[in-house]
């Protein structure tokens, strides 16, 4: 079992939970955060948007804890903060095409070699969210390494992805855009980020 911040519910990994009944009426817009991390972009996403729902994926238990706790105290009803490998668990908790948007913020690249296999930007992730997402779902991905901004983008593309703005080329900052908290640093610093906003393409085209 894995828990939602409400009152600890338990959520069973061995069948696809009924989001409308965990979370409310608001699933019908029900995004997905791969990596949380300290929790900046889930807070504050749960604050501005409470009539989307937002599903934060955290491996370290004490960062998972911690913004479960402060999301608690805030109400943030439409936040629900599960501790596990996002790779093993999506497909267990989202069917295919249930997904309006999926985040990825600045994952680990994992150079050496004998570690690629713990990208989240491999063959089967890549593949893995494209089908959760809905046809015209968004993948909001962001890092400060532009080698594997580059590799992305092109494994990316190759899975399936629409780039709406040309194959290859990195989004601009919106100025309504909600920072996570590494983000934040990179902001007041100058440090360059790499941006996609690719999508899955509409059915019937």
């Amino acid at each position: 079992m894995i828990f939602s911040d409400r009152d600890e519910a338990p959520i069973a990994l061995d069948l696809h939970p009924d989001w409308a009944g965990v979370v409310g009426p608001g699933a019908a817009g029900l995004e997905l955060e791969i990596g949380s991390g300290h929790g900046g972009y889930a807070l504050a996403f749960g604050a501005r948007h409470p009539e989307r729902v937002l599903v934060a994926v955290e491996q370290r238990k004490k960062f998972a804890a911690d913004l479960r706790e402060r999301a608690s105290a805030r109400g943030l009803k439409n936040l629900v903060v599960l501790t596990g490998d996002a790779r093993l668990l999506a497909p267990r908790l989202f069917r295919e095409g249930s997904l309006s948007a999926v985040h990825v913020h600045f994952p680990d690249p994992w150079w050496k070699r004998r570690h690629e296999r713990r990208r989240l930007v491999d063959d089967g992730m890549s593949t893995l969210v494209l089908r959760l997402l809905r046809p015209g779902g968004l993948l909001d991905f962001r890092t400060d390494v532009e080698r594997y901004a580059r590799d992305a983008v092109v494994r990316l593309e190759e899975a399936g992805f629409e780039n709406a703005i040309g194959p290859g080329r990195f989004a601009e900052r919106d100025p309504d855009e909600i920072p996570s908290t590494r983000e934040k640093r990179y902001l007041a610093t100058g440090q360059p980020v790499w941006r996609l906003r690719l999508t899955r393409p509409l059915e019937n085209r």
